[in-house]
Parts: structure tokens; C-alpha cells; sequence
């Protein structure tokens, strides 16, 4: 490479280097992004996951499924919290004790 070619080869890296920039795409650092919005669960979204009252995953369910097996609960005790996970989710928990046979939990998305 001759003393010219390097010269213009510096010369084009140099102007590449220091071409304007368009400045919207640059935000201010100390602004955080916008949050997304998590969407609202329907009953063909919506995954539950099951559990028995000694914490063993038992599989997941369709919320529709898991809302049908609620109301046929029968005479069965059924307690109901709301809860907040680590990533600000809401969840619904539903416990459907069974005196007979291990309790169903179930966590779903709200």
C-alpha cells in the first residue's frame, strides 16, 4: 500500500468516524425504558400450574379447566389469596382441601 492509499484510506475511516450522528435514537441514559404492560390472562391463555399441599408440581391446566374443577368442588373448603410475584405479577392462588386425599393449588396468572 502506497504513502496515498494509506493517506485516503485514513482520511475515508476518519470521516466515517466522525459523521453526524442522528440524535433521536440516543435517549437519555438516566430515563429507564417504558415498562411493558403484561396482557390480561384470558381462559385460552392462561397456564395454571397445580400443586399438591406438600408443594409436589403436578402439571399445568387451562384456566378454563382449572375454573370448572373450582365450581365442581362440591362441599369442599376452598381458600382464595392474591399475591404479588418478585417480577410485580398478580397471581391467584386457590386451595381446594380434600380430607381424603391431598389438597389442590393452584397458581393462577390474574
Amino acid at each position: 500500500m502506497t504513502t496515498i492509499e494509506l493517506a485516503a484510506t485514513v482520511v475515508a475511516g476518519t470521516a466515517l468516524v466522525l459523521a453526524p450522528i442522528d440524535p433521536q435514537p440516543i435517549r437519555d441514559l438516566n430515563t429507564p425504558p417504558a415498562e411493558p404492560q403484561p396482557e390480561p390472562a384470558t381462559p385460552e391463555s392462561a397456564v395454571v400450574a397445580n400443586y399438591d399441599n406438600h408443594g409436589s408440581f403436578w402439571g399445568y391446566d387451562t384456566l378454563t379447566a382449572t375454573e370448572a374443577a373450582i365450581a365442581s368442588a362440591g362441599g369442599a373448603t376452598i381458600d382464595e389469596w392474591h399475591v404479588t410475584d418478585r417480577n410485580g405479577h398478580q397471581l391467584r392462588i386457590v386451595r381446594i382441601q380434600d380430607p381424603a386425599f391431598l389438597d389442590t393449588i393452584s397458581v393462577i396468572p390474574a
